[in-house]
């Protein structure tokens, strides 16, 4: 079968209808934190993003709320866990999108105290429509994921995979099978036109003379990772090394590739027991003065 290469003016009248269609925002944007999400606009289809950090450090928060806004946002979303019940994952949306401390729902508060219910059953209204599907120990194989991504109506728009490091490997294989899991997934989500985002471990060991924030040479297992990534972002919680009150709130989101965009780090207001991340300067007037102070009046430049 010959081979057909098409001169440079063939493309142009395409690109020039897709430079027309584009908006003035972001087609799939990220509501909950709107100045990141101008800063990498939005998320994108046909595209793979990485999400990273170490161990305890909220990949699986950030990556749930992430999914969560998508959904919000009327995008079919599936959020594959590998690691966590979904019963589990549901519990950390209800503190997240109610502002229910989990850490009451530990001890039981959630009997004894009404508020608490009557967030329940808004949160119940909330999830019935919600075009989320989550699910848990589906996924360790790229056969389960292209079957049942193949098989769900509607085609989800956006699939995330929590976290690639606990696919099915096989002695002496890890490196080959996640490599080769990478590859596929980006594949499928240039064939079936929708987001792709793989969250990964950091290693735990690795360090440098910038201490524990991490670099995007760190992912585990694989360099593929950060070759086959157009956007990769590592999280950064420093309070979990220093448990300084002062840092227990700042949250850093590093941009470390984008194919296509910025580059930079991003701070962000983490609350813990809420699992919930919201812009610094987001606040309502009488919380300013003291995020003011926590951030010492800036953020970092992105």
């Amino acid at each position: 079968m010959p081979i057909k290469i098409q001169r440079l003016e063939r493309y142009l009248t395409g690109l020039k209808v897709d430079l027309l269609e584009r908006g003035t925002e972001p087609k799939f944007p990220i509501t909950s934190l709107p100045e990141f999400n101008h800063k990498i606009w939005g998320f994108k289809e046909q595209t793979l993003t990485i999400i990273a950090a170490r161990t305890s450090q909220g990949k699986s928060a950030f990556s749930l709320q992430l999914a969560y806004d998508l959904a919000k946002g009327g995008v079919p979303t599936y959020f594959i866990s590998l690691e966590m019940p979904t019963h589990a994952l549901l519990e950390r949306l209800f503190c997240n999108t109610q502002g229910v401390d989990n850490e009451l729902l530990q001890r039981g508060e959630f009997a004894l105290n009404e508020s608490y219910i009557a967030k329940w059953e808004a949160f119940e209204k909330d999830i019935k429509d919600l075009p989320l599907l989550i699910t848990d120990g589906i996924g360790k194989t790229f056969y389960e994921v292209n079957t049942i991504v193949s098989s769900l109506d509607p085609t989800p728009k956006a699939v995330f995979v929590d976290y690639i490091q606990n696919i099915k490997t096989v002695g002496g294989q890890t490196r080959e099978i996640i490599n080769e899991y990478l590859r596929q997934f980006r594949e499928l989500a240039i064939r079936k036109n929708f987001i792709g985002v793989l969250c990964s471990q950091i290693n735990r060991g690795t360090k440098d003379n910038s201490g524990h924030e991490p670099k995007i040479w760190q992912l585990k297992e694989t360099g593929n990772l950060e070759e086959g990534s157009d956007v990769c972002i590592l999280l950064h919680w420093n309070w979990w090394y220093t448990h300084d009150d002062l840092e227990k709130h700042k949250y850093k989101v590093i941009v470390a590739k984008n194919r296509n965009g910025r580059t930079g780090v991003h701070t962000l207001f983490f609350t813990p027991q809420h699992y919930q991340f919201r812009e610094y300067d987001v606040f309502a007037p009488q919380e300013v003065e003291e995020v003011k102070e926590l951030f010492d009046g800036k953020v970092e430049p992105f």
